[in-house]
């Protein structure tokens, strides 16, 4: 049996540490894909082609939201609770319904590309999809690949994974504008060297999953396994389609007016996606962490409540930093001449909007951990449901006014997902989770905004306000009331 030492229980340490370790991983991600941005927006040099290739990039991330039919959750959730059955039947399960649904969708896309290309009025963007059908396929495969290890609890593993797969897709992105085209198009050429890093990738981690799991590939298809799988995963994946779809969908309807607005949206979700990787890297770790306990709600509403916890003490300082200072963070990256006109206000918006969804990404990765799937999936709508309708109606004579329909969309799913805890009868701690975090962020704001009034001595209040933000960090943690001896019980963390 473990003792707890000093503040940080033994699930506390767990938690932090493969948060860590997944964060880093989306952090290499984030930078792969900055990095790529800023080398496509200064090769290109015309801010409309830089628009175009986003828009192509978009309508993948939109397309890659409907694959796996919500096996890939299903097999994390088999994998944290019952990892040998997992391995006899839930992978070969999960991989073949995968594929299956991901040849559906790409002969959805063959059908779909002319139409595409005429809406937006982009002939050579009809070749690009074509071209890329046989790349969801092989993402589906990596998908399954990356989920077993998730559910597993191998998160390095999984973390590096995610990289592979961000690097070999950003090298074909930028080996597809560098590289001698011949008869291709500039989105052709693009769309071939992505499909390409996708093979690669899901040819390795194929090879991966063989030696760690040695999984039964081929058999019969248990159909109450199938019926259980998707009965768990279905909800999950309408939710996360009606999570995820709204960035892409945001920026394909400004394009159809104008794509130079589609350049500074994706740089400004670029931006924000640093801090949207917090969320990201603890929703990776929170739906097997809080499923292993799933039968003891106390345990589960400890874990759920430290997940909270801890995402906000480091997402409200970001948040608020980025929010202070857009322009020169945009301008700093990608040029000034993306940074004019209406970017400081994307930006803010967009941060605010990542900070709202917070609430309902995290809290649907606690709901799926204790069996709830189907909450997620109405979180989701609520905030979807403002994009859809109203997005349209002002995306090309209002962008702003576009994105701040996505913030607030995003701050009505924080309050749906907060009466779905209460509606599931798992309320949290409220303060711990979601109060105590904003202490050490005020005392940051205070000296920062104080320094305004500074001039030269600016640089020293910002410096003040990060010395105040560790300051209280580590203050409220020592403060923290620690839990009852009858609560502290062994937790096997392996």
């Amino acid at each position: 049996m473990r003792t707890q030492r000093f503040n940080l229980s033994d699930t506390q340490r767990f938690l932090l540490r493969n948060v860590s370790i997944i964060g880093l991983g989306l952090f290499i991600n984030q930078m792969l894909q900055t990095v790529g941005s800023i080398v496509l927006a200064r090769e290109l040099g015309d801010p409309d082609r830089f628009g175009e290739v986003n828009l192509l990039l978009q309508i993948f991330g939109m397309i890659a939201l409907f694959l796996n039919f919500g096996f890939n959750s299903s097999l994390i959730y088999a994998f944290s609770r019952k990892p040998l059955e997992a391995v006899q039947n839930n992978f070969r399960v999960a991989l073949t319904g995968s594929i299956l649904f991901s040849l559906i969708i790409g002969l959805m896309l063959l059908a779909l590309a002319p139409l595409l290309a005429n809406y937006y009025h982009l002939p050579e963007l009809r070749g690009a999809l074509l071209l890329s059908s046989i790349m969801f396929i092989f993402n589906s495969i990596l998908n399954i690949g990356v989920a077993s290890f998730s559910g597993n609890r191998d998160f390095g593993t999984q973390a590096f994974f995610m990289v592979i797969t961000t690097a070999l897709s950003t090298t074909g992105t930028v080996l597809g504008v560098l590289l001698p085209r011949g008869s291709l198009s500039l989105l052709e050429n693009i769309s071939l060297w992505m499909g390409v890093g996708a093979f690669l990738t899901a040819f390795i981690i194929c090879i991966k999953v063989e030696r760690v799991h040695k999984p039964l590939w081929f058999g019969v298809l248990p159909i109450q396994e199938v019926k259980n799988m998707l009965a768990y995963g279905l909800p999950t994946w309408a939710g996360n389609i009606a999570k995820a779809f709204q960035q892409p969908f945001l920026v394909m309807m400004v394009g159809s007016s104008s794509v130079l607005a589609v350049g500074y949206l994706a740089n400004g979700f670029r931006i924000t996606g640093f801090i949207g990787i917090i969320t990201w890297a603890f929703m990776i770790v929170t739906l097997p962490f809080v499923a292993e306990k799933a039968q003891d709600v106390e345990e589960s509403k400890h874990r759920g409540t430290s997940c909270i916890r801890y995402n906000n003490i480091l997402l409200y300082p970001l948040t608020a930093i980025i929010c202070l200072y857009p322009s020169q963070i945009n301008g700093f990256l990608f040029g000034s001449d993306y940074s004019t006109g209406d970017s400081a206000t994307y930006i803010r918006l967009m941060a605010l909007g990542v900070l709202f969804s917070s609430v309902g990404r995290l809290g649907g990765s606690i709901m799926a951990g204790i069996g709830k799937t189907k909450s997620t999936f109405w979180v989701m709508i609520a905030a979807g449901i403002f994009v859809v309708i109203f997005v349209p109606m002002v995306a090309a004579s209002s962008p702003v006014l576009a994105v701040w329909i996505y913030t607030g969309g995003w701050a009505v799913s924080a309050l749906t997902m907060i009466g779905f805890y209460y509606f599931e009868k798992f309320a949290l701690n409220w303060w711990k989770a979601y109060g105590e975090p904003l202490l050490p962020t005020i005392a940051m704001l205070v000296m920062m905004e104080a320094g305004r009034f500074a001039k030269s001595w600016f640089p020293l209040f910002v410096c003040l306000g990060l010395l105040a933000l560790l300051v209280f960090t580590i203050w409220i943690e020592r403060t923290r009331k620690p839990r009852s001896k009858a609560a502290q019980r062994a937790v096997v963390v392996e």
